[in-house]
């Protein structure tokens, strides 16, 4: 029995979740309001007999213990299973060396990151030289409580301030330069890297200062400069202000994504809590994982200027080709699209007034920045506006280069009643027959890699409660199956793989960590080298995970898409368990609402699992060789 068994088996999860959320009987399980989404109905109910727990409202996710603690708390695996392994009483095996040794470390780099943040911030409220940078923070109207609230700072225009007083505090220059902080002179000798900016400490959701990020106070360039990536800090997985939002966005269950720290620091102060950013880079879908612990509605508010970028459609082709191998820029319609298959998400983006930066509009009137983002249209739409504003759609070139530009980005559409709801839109707009857009969507879109088989049945598969170890298995013997299982579950108007396919917290994060680790290597993967990447309970896990069986690749191949669909299957069908008990509920109680989401619920399932038991029917899954397969589409 692996310790994540023996916790489970020692803790009740209506006892855990108790703890959080007062819970009613309802029949053989339980019901309350759920924690992670404001609601007036409960919609959040907990399984005894399976160990689990689902949302049937705003939020649509569900898991296990672990996954409850690890949304809950904003806790990664490693922390989630000590937490609970000290309530169960179980011990764990003591960390390995170099485990123990590289968090020694890391909290070595944190309490730097913590003494130069104070240092800093000292400097800004206390110091001579710091005066300009008051005055600056004053012209932008930011207030002395927003300035001690995300512990602004100030670095002294000199070459070695900050290194001298870190070693003065006994820190070695070793762990000052690993946690980015200094540089390293060609010649010998080391010297600060933030000089005579104005310094916004970077926080992880657990409001520990992992990073740093400054702004110049003349005309020099870079105008902004952020930490080098570190053990602790890499820019493209972080969100300034994260710590201080995540309350807000779970309560408001919306996250509003800007640009800029000053776009941050001004809706703060004007009680928008909603809010972080990306610091002006692209964002990134391990961001947006970031953020979907506590919400999958996420509004970005993009540089007014960029709406009609031509280079927005010249990134597109490029996307296409990039986007399974590294991050897509916010503007890419490709991105932003994939991101919310991806995610099951739901992305929508603010038009900014021209010239108009989020926190100026906010500092003139917080209810028109509300407005906007009660208006931000969902991305296609977004789109459709921001691509035909310089076109005559009353002329036969404006409506042709219309369709060169929106067809492209209907094709990226997985869901086919979506896709066919923009198609028809884009007919009426130039006034074409939709026949002939869905021809020419069709003739050139580009056909998912698959797997071409000759006859025969798929192999036979273990039982239900081992599917969901053997997809694992498969995807890491094969990673290039993952492509596959997506390009099934897109023809099948599925939503995409997601690691809460996956029941078991130490399969799911597995999954999710498999599926990271492969986008970021070009040449080739490698098992060893991924588990030595993961956390020793983890690495424990997988151990004994590819102890049990490895399936060829012939194996592999075959089986994909019945094991992919069977975990659907059985996701869809768990979630069915409550609704008729939900439905009745909601009826007694009058509300229609909630009565009408969950019939819809129950529908929406229906279809999915019809299509699905169709395609476990079918001889092959991948293909579309076979008159059976064909129907299905």
């Amino acid at each position: 029995m692996s310790v994540v068994d023996e916790i489970k088996e020692r803790l009740d999860i209506v006892d855990v979740i108790s703890g959080y959320v007062p819970l009613k009987k309802a029949g053989r399980n339980f019901k309350g309001l759920c924690p992670f989404h404001a609601e007036k109905t409960p919609s959040f109910i907990v399984f005894p007999d399976t160990q689990s727990w689902h949302c049937f409202g705003a939020c649509g996710t569900g898991g296990d213990v672990f996954s409850f603690i690890m949304k809950r708390e904003n806790l990664e695996f490693s922390e989630a299973l000590r937490l609970l392994a000290k309530r169960a009483g179980v011990e764990l095996a003591p960390r390995g060396a170099a485990e123990t040794a590289e968090e020694k470390r890391k909290e070595r780099l944190r309490e730097i990151n913590a003494a130069a943040a104070q240092y800093f911030h000292n400097l800004l409220l206390q110091s001579g030289e710091g005066a300009r940078a008051r005055e600056y923070l004053a012209e932008r109207a930011i207030a002395a409580e927003t300035v001690r609230a995300f512990q602004l700072g100030y670095a002294l225009d000199t070459w070695e301030a900050l290194k001298g007083h870190l070693v003065g505090r006994g820190y070695e220059v070793a762990d000052i330069l690993a946690a980015g902080l200094i540089v390293e002179r060609e010649g010998g000798g080391y010297y600060d890297r933030f000089r005579g900016r104005l310094i916004f400490p970077i926080r992880d959701m657990r409001g520990r200062v992992i990073g740093f990020g400054g702004r110049v106070l003349d005309d020099s360039q870079p105008k902004y400069l952020n930490s080098p990536q570190t053990p602790l800090f890499n820019k493209s997985s972080v969100l300034y202000g994260i710590d201080l939002a995540k309350g807000a966005i779970r309560r408001e269950n919306m996250a509003v994504i800007v640009e800029g720290y000053m776009d941050v620091l001004m809706a703060h102060q004007h009680g928008i809590a909603n809010v972080v950013a990306s610091m002006g880079t692209a964002l990134t879908e391990a961001q947006l994982r970031l953020l979907k612990r506590l919400t999958k509605k996420f509004t970005l508010a993009l540089d007014a200027d960029a709406a009609g970028d031509q280079a927005t459609l010249r990134g597109l082709a490029l996307a296409r080709e990039t986007l399974d191998h590294q991050v897509v820029p916010v503007p890419t319609p490709r991105g932003l699209i994939s991101y919310e298959g991806r995610l099951d998400a739901e992305i929508r983006i603010i038009t900014l007034p021209e010239g108009k930066d989020p926190d100026e509009v906010i500092r003139e009137s917080p209810d028109r920045w509300n407005e906007l983002v009660r208006k931000a249209l969902p991305v296609v739409d977004y789109y459709f506006e921001a691509l035909t504003t310089d076109l005559d759609l009353n002329s036969a070139k404006g409506k042709s280069e219309a369709v060169r530009r929106l067809l492209p980005i209907i094709r990226e559409i997985a869901d086919s009643t979506e896709q066919t709801h923009y198609l028809q839109k884009l007919s009426r707009l130039v006034r074409e027959d939709e026949r002939k857009l869905q021809a020419r969507l069709t003739g050139k879109a580009t056909k998912p890699k698959v797997l071409q088989k000759k006859g025969g049945p798929l192999s036979g598969l273990p039982g239900l409660p081992e599917a969901e170890k053997y997809c694992l298995l498969l995807f890491l013997k094969e990673p290039e199956l993952i492509l596959e299982a997506e390009a099934l579950l897109q023809e099948l108007g599925l939503e995409g793989l997601a690691p809460d396919d996956f029941d078991q917290a130490e399969n799911r994060e597995i999954f999710a960590a498999w599926r990271e680790y492969l986008k970021s290597q070009e040449n080739g993967c490698d098992l060893e080298e991924f588990q030595a990447t993961l956390d020793t309970p983890l690495q424990t896990c997988l151990s004994k995970l590819l102890a049990e069986y490895i399936p060829s690749e012939d194996e592999a191949a075959k089986d994909i898409g019945r094991s992919v669909l069977r975990l659907r299957e059985r996701k869809l069908r768990s979630r069915n368990e409550m609704l008729p008990f939900l439905q009745a509920e909601a009826e007694e109680q009058g509300d229609w609402e909630a009565l009408k989401q969950y019939r819809q619920m129950v529908e929406d399932n229906a279809n999915k699992l019809g299509r699905i038991q169709q395609a476990l029917k079918a001889r092959t899954l991948f293909g579309r060789r076979e008159a059976a397969h064909d129907n299905l589409l």
